[in-house]
């Protein structure tokens, strides 16, 4: 016998063990989910930076700088990113499917797998890939100069890219190890289904569908647009001055911001990354402050004006 329940947007089915179709629960996202997933995002992203800066710093003190191969690492690791999601799918028997969509304004993409029901471990294993992978190889040119401002952007992409993957990895944990899983393309969504042996679950797992702070959602796509611009611009700024100064060097004190040279005809910049995050951060945060002040403001003003209604 089956027992429904509706948690927000999802209905989350508790069952019998004598009824093995009726899914123990469906993940999606959601607008609340997403409200979490996206400020969770920007703190992998900041952990990611930190992490790795420190481990590279030698080997970006002399890297070189090319817009354009930044732009392609991005792309690279995104593709690469659900290509392993898809070796992974293959070789325990799938078939996988991509795509994208838009949630909540942010745009993502996915491999799905529908049809087909994955082990607790292979699910875990399918989800984990990618980031582990990525990761590492990233980590493994953190001391080649040549490669390593490139290698630090794919390991923030692919860290912060991994939210999903990390949330629903999370769900699973707390779901019984007999249970199967499939990766459908019906929203996408993750249904558990339960296996052989499996048990009632008391409740379901805490993240499948959390409410509440859904406004985040619009400061933290904001502030994720905002973020890379100002860290861009600061950059460009730097490199800037650099270049007008009658020695190359952008100096503050004895720390140098920026340097650019020219060899046998060829412009080259350098600048210092770690200041430069953490300046756009800070600028990012204020910005964004601002902006909510400035808006809660305007709407204030506009209430005072606002004509009383008639309650004749």
């Amino acid at each position: 016998m089956a027992v429904s329940r509706s948690v927000g947007s999802l209905k989350i089915y508790f069952m019998a063990v004598e009824n093995p179709e009726q899914p123990l629960w469906v993940f999606r996202l959601t607008s609340g989910l997403m409200a979490r997933l996206i400020p969770v995002s920007l703190i992998l992203l900041v952990a990611a930076i930190a992490i790795y800066v420190p481990l590279a710093s030698h080997a970006l003190a002399n890297a070189p700088f090319n817009g354009p191969a930044l732009a392609f690492t991005i792309v690279l690791v995104l593709v690469v990113h659900e290509a392993l999601h898809g070796v992974a799918f293959a070789v325990f028997g799938g078939r996988p499917k991509f795509g994208a969509g838009i949630k909540s304004a942010m745009p993502y993409f996915y491999a799905t797998c529908a049809g087909k029901r994955f082990t607790w471990g292979q699910t875990l294993v399918i989800g984990a890939l990618p980031f582990v992978v990525i990761d590492i190889a990233a980590l493994a040119l953190a001391g080649y100069s040549p490669l390593v401002v490139p290698a630090l952007v794919a390991f923030a992409t692919n860290t912060t890219g991994a939210v999903v993957d990390l949330w629903i990895i999370a769900v699973i944990l707390q779901t019984p190890r007999t249970a199967l899983f499939e990766d459908t393309d019906d929203g996408p969504a993750m249904i558990a289904w339960p296996g052989p042996g499996t048990q009632t679950p008391a409740r379901p797992p805490r993240g499948l569908d959390p409410r509440g702070y859904e406004s985040v959602v619009n400061w933290s796509v904001v502030a994720i647009v905002l973020f890379p611009v100002l860290l861009f611009a600061i950059s460009f700024v730097e490199v800037a001055l650099a270049r007008a100064s009658a020695n190359g060097k952008l100096m503050v004190g004895s720390f140098e911001l920026a340097s650019v040279t020219t060899t046998n005809g060829r412009f080259s910049a350098r600048f210092s990354f770690l200041p430069d995050v953490v300046l756009a951060v800070v600028l990012t945060a204020v910005l964004i402050w601002a902006a909510r002040k400035f808006i809660e403001k305007l709407r204030a003003r506009n209430a005072r004006r606002r004509p009383p209604e008639d309650d004749a």
